[in-house]
C-alpha cells in the first residue's frame, strides 16, 4: 500500500535529533537524518509541502518495479526530506571510478556507482549540470577508512561518475534496503 501525502503531514525533530515525519492516524516516519546534517530550525513544524508532495510522487514513480511498496515509500520519503532539508555538501567523487560516457541525470533517476569492482545502485535527489545528490539503496558500504556510506546516506558526486541504470535488471537487489524507522 503506498501512502498518498495530505495536508496533515508534518515534519519536525525528534526527541533522537533526527528528522520526522508525522503521517497522521498514529504513524510517524523516521528519517536517518541528524540535524546537524540539516538546515532546519527545530522548534519549527513545517508542511509537507506541494513540493514535497511533487518530489515524493516523481521519485515513487522512478521506484516503480523494485521491492515492496513499503519500500518503495521509505526511499522516496528519505529522498525527499534530503533534497528539502539536507545541508549543501561538497563533491566526493574521488570514492567512485570516472565513467566513459558523461550522463546527465534527471531528478529521480536511478544510477550506479563504480567502486571497487562493485557497482552501488543510487537515486539522484537534486540535480546540477555538473554534479548531482544522491542517495544510496543499496546495502552499507566502507568506501575508506574514514567513510562509509549507508543506505539512504546521501553524497554529492560530479555527474562524470555516474553510470546510467537502463533496465531494472542491472540494479542491486533491493533487500538491501534497509528498514530506518
Amino acid at each position: 500500500m503506498l501512502l498518498q501525502p495530505n495536508d496533515q503531514w508534518r515534519w519536525f525533530m525528534g526527541e533522537d535529533k533526527h528528522l520526522m515525519l508525522d503521517l497522521g492516524a498514529e504513524m510517524l516516519f523516521s528519517s536517518p537524518y541528524l540535524e546537524k546534517h540539516l538546515v532546519y530550525s527545530a522548534s519549527l513544524e513545517q508542511c509537507f509541502s506541494v513540493e514535497d508532495t511533487g518530489l515524493y510522487y516523481r521519485f515513487i514513480d522512478q521506484l516503480n518495479t523494485m521491492g515492496s511498496s513499503a519500500q518503495r515509500v521509505q526511499a522516496a520519503l528519505n529522498g525527499v526530506a534530503v533534497a528539502r532539508f539536507y545541508k549543501p555538501l561538497m563533491p566526493q567523487s574521488w570514492f567512485f571510478e570516472p565513467q566513459a560516457d558523461y550522463h546527465q541525470p534527471e531528478l529521480g533517476e536511478l544510477i550506479g556507482l563504480d567502486v571497487e569492482n562493485e557497482q552501488l545502485t543510487m537515486m539522484v535527489v537534486d540535480t546540477s549540470p555538473s554534479a548531482s545528490v544522491c542517495i544510496s539503496l543499496s546495502a552499507p558500504r566502507l568506501l575508506s577508512d574514514s567513510k562509509q556510506l549507508n543506505t539512504f546516506s546521501a553524497i554529492k558526486v560530479m555527474n562524470d561518475r555516474l553510470v546510467s541504470l537502463d533496465t531494472i535488471s542491472n540494479i542491486n537487489d533491493i533487500n538491501d534496503i534497509r528498514q530506518v524507522g
